[in-house]
């Protein structure tokens, strides 16, 4: 009778034992599942800031693109923990999840929004723009006056084409001013500066034009090329209106910054509470 007793109690304790194995494994499952979802959140992260700092629009698209495979693996492993945590019914771990979901919501609105920016590279197309296309076509325009300050003698002439150099440059000035700045009332300032500043070499061109004086036949070619600078400059100041890359390097320092540390957060409390379920017997 007692070896039976002791056969009996041996019995219920591995029920007992396999009883609980699985809500055992689900934990350690669980602890995995939240290892993983935190590096790769960090590693998206990292892959965030990448796109933002790229200076080509290859590199901040394929960051974009690497950041956004971890956030599917994130989802993955979410669904799978939420499961978990489902099936386990523990009050404190559903409510730490919902709270680790919201947040992880939070961070997906923004970073949406940020990644979209990034990759539109405004500001950095507009600074190439106004470099290269922009700055070759004002070259010509002053290239053309300069030639036709060599073929007059006129006093009043060779001032009018130098007054217009001096404004179109001056023009240019502005514009590297403008790409980089976040505020709307400067660049409105700016661009009201530079329509100043190129009704002016309207002014003196149309001027020149006008005084009939023989050996002008570079005027054509600078009005052209001056045609040329104002299209790309209105392009120029477009691009540098959306700012893209100032507002996703904003949104980045700031919004995405505080929205990962809530999910980090979040995610840590919903792993202590996590390592407070069922434990191994000893």
């Amino acid at each position: 009778m007692k070896l039976t007793r002791i056969l009996s109690c041996f019995a219920l304790t591995l029920a007992a034992g396999c009883h609980s194995e699985p809500a055992m494994v689900r934990q350690m499952h669980k602890d995995e599942l939240i290892n993983a979802i935190r590096e790769k959140l960090l590693e998206s992260a990292e892959a965030e800031k990448s796109a933002v700092l790229a200076t080509t629009d290859d590199e901040s698209q394929a960051a974009a693109l690497e950041a956004k495979k971890y956030e599917a693996e994130v989802n993955a492993d979410r669904g799978e923990l939420g499961r978990l945590v489902a099936a386990d019914g523990r009050r404190e771990e559903i409510e730490k999840f919902d709270a680790f979901d919201a947040a992880w919501a939070e961070l997906e609105r923004i970073d949406e929004r940020l990644l979209a920016l990034a990759v539109a590279n405004t500001n950095l197309k507009a600074a190439r723009l106004v470099s290269r296309d922009g700055a070759a076509a004002l070259d010509r325009f002053v290239n053309a006056l300069t030639e036709m300050q060599h073929a007059v003698a006129e006093p009043d002439t060779i001032r009018t084409l130098s007054q217009a150099s001096v404004a179109a440059l001056r023009s240019q000035s502005l514009l590297f001013v403008h790409i980089p700045s976040a505020d709307d009332a400067e660049m409105t300032r700016l661009e009201q500066q530079m329509a100043n500043l190129n009704a002016e070499v309207e002014h003196c061109l149309r001027t020149v034009r006008e005084s009939g004086r023989p050996g002008l036949e570079r005027l054509e070619s600078a009005s052209q090329a001056w045609g040329d600078y104002q299209r790309l400059s209105a392009e120029i100041i477009r691009l540098s209106r959306q700012n893209s890359n100032v507002i996703s390097f904003d949104v980045s320092v700031h919004e995405k910054r505080k929205a990962t540390k809530d999910c980090l957060s979040a995610l840590a409390a919903l792993s202590a509470a996590v390592g407070g379920g069922p434990h191994p017997s000893r």
